[in-house]
């Protein structure tokens, strides 16, 4: 164990994502811990350099790994996958997920991601890197390695803790799990709804493919829109190719329609948000669950379908929130929450992915650290 005064350090190996760069800035403010990042420098963002404290060259993360007391690994894929193999045997390692890093490998969670009009759009725009992977999983061993590559990860930072669904990948005994410290609501300064408008819907967050864009707005089109809906997408982060035919289609299917195809800074991407009440979550994947907490905390209706894995949680937290219909569509989800629902989901919001949540979670990894209940589940 550790003096209880002692500055406990971390390396964070991570990329370059608005998230974490949040994050970076939050750790930084902490005086409980040191904590040094190295970047990947093949994965950066398209809105110029962003100032890292504590940043780490590559050169450099070796002589750092030395003298730390754990890692945190933030995407278990890529670069960090060979990491791993260099990381001190004796170090804790802590792996915060993203939906990119076990979804593409896991055969059980990638097989049904796709609904069949998006799964045809798919093989129409040649993209079958789903297919591709599944080839490779088979042929070269990926699922494999990222089973094994867990068998190294000590504890989790995710989103669902032991629901998440990749927990089954590891073996007994099972690591320790902390809750996300991602998808940090806006600051507690905003306190600006959303518009009151009804019909404002917002399709999707990014232009990902297991967004199923396609099948809600053939679904919109059948149900025959009222005149005062307006239709749109974000799809300004993900795949060129997948974006300019979801807004090709959707002008095509739906009437008044305008999607965002630009890159905004967050306070634009913000402002853009709050003239939609309604948020359409298609996606079957967990993901896109920053701009979800965005949406909760400006109080937008958030429809989701309920067979995602991302909707036992909304409800587990207590969220305020409708499902997509299996068929047609309730008009009475074209209008915006009112002003209770609002307030609670903003509350709710702030209790689960607020500043001093954030803070707390990483206090008590820091604190399980030096008490020695954050360790080698695998010496």
């Amino acid at each position: 164990m550790f003096g209880i005064d002692r500055r406990i350090c971390i390396v964070h190996l991570a990329f370059d994502h608005a998230s974490v760069r949040t994050l970076n800035a939050l750790l930084h403010s902490e005086s409980q811990s040191e904590h040094w990042w190295w970047i990947n420098p093949n994965e950066t963002i398209q809105d110029g350099k962003f100032a890292w404290h504590s940043a780490l060259t590559s050169d450099e993360v070796s002589e750092k790994l030395s003298v730390a007391d754990a890692v945190f690994i933030h995407r278990l894929k890529g670069e960090n996958l060979k990491w791993l193999e260099r990381i001190p045997p004796h170090l804790p390692v802590i792996w915060a997920s993203w939906g990119d890093d076990y979804y593409r490998v896991l055969n059980a969670l990638n097989r049904s991601l796709f609904l069949p009009r998006t799964a045809a759009l798919n093989a129409l725009l040649g993209k079958m890197s789903i297919t591709a992977q599944r080839i490779g999983n088979v042929f070269g061993g990926a699922e494999k390695r990222f089973v094994s590559a867990c068998q190294r990860v000590d504890a989790v930072s995710t989103l669902m803790r032991e629901e998440a669904p990749f927990f089954g990948v590891f073996a007994t005994p099972l690591p320790q799990t902390y809750p996300s410290l991602y998808n940090p609501t806006p600051p507690e300064s905003d306190l600006q709804w959303c518009t009151e408008d009804p019909g404002r819907v917002l399709i999707g967050t990014n232009a990902s493919n297991t967004s199923n864009h396609l099948d809600v707005i053939v679904q919109f089109r059948k149900a025959k829109p009222p005149a005062f809906a307006r239709f749109g997408a974000g799809l300004s982060y993900g795949s060129p190719r997948y974006a300019k035919a979801i807004d090709f289609l959707g002008r095509a299917f739906l009437p008044n329609w305008n999607a965002q195809l630009e890159h905004l800074p967050r306070q634009a991407y913000s402002e853009w948000l709050r003239t939609h009440s309604v948020l359409v979550m298609n996606n079957i994947r967990t993901q896109g669950t920053g701009v979800v907490v965005m949406a909760l905390w400006y109080g937008l209706r958030i429809v989701v379908r309920s067979d995602a894995h991302f909707t036992p949680f909304l409800e587990q937290q207590g969220f305020v929130f409708d499902c997509i219909p299996p068929q047609g569509w309730d008009n009475s989800l074209y209008h915006p929450l009112n002003e209770e629902d609002r307030l609670h989901n903003r509350n709710v919001a702030a209790k689960v992915f607020g500043e001093s949540q954030q803070l707390n979670c990483i206090h008590a990894l820091v604190s399980d650290l030096k008490t020695g209940q954050l360790k080698r589940r695998c010496p």
